[in-house]
């Protein structure tokens, strides 16, 4: 686990797709990750936003945090795993 006092927020993300290249691209390095999930639509809300057209991943945010020794070489993993999606 990675405690609140030694992570650091890598990204932020909108979409449950790039948090997956992500995770992948940080798991193949050997970077333990955790993520925090914000947001949601509630009642009317989320009736709304299904017809304005809105995707419902936009909906969550998606912050993803590494431990901080590891910042640096999992910000150079997720670099390809973002550019080639």
């Amino acid at each position: 686990m990675i405690s609140i006092f030694t992570r650091r927020a890598l990204i932020v993300l909108a979409s449950q797709e790039k948090l997956s290249r992500v995770r992948e691209a940080l798991s193949a390095a050997g970077i333990r990750s955790a993520v925090r999930i914000r947001g949601g639509a509630r009642g009317a809300e989320r009736a709304r936003s299904g017809i304005t057209g809105v995707r419902p991943d936009a909906l969550y945010q998606y912050t993803v945090y590494v431990h901080r020794n590891d910042f640096d070489r999992a910000r150079a993993a997720m670099g390809p795993a973002l550019r080639n999606g």
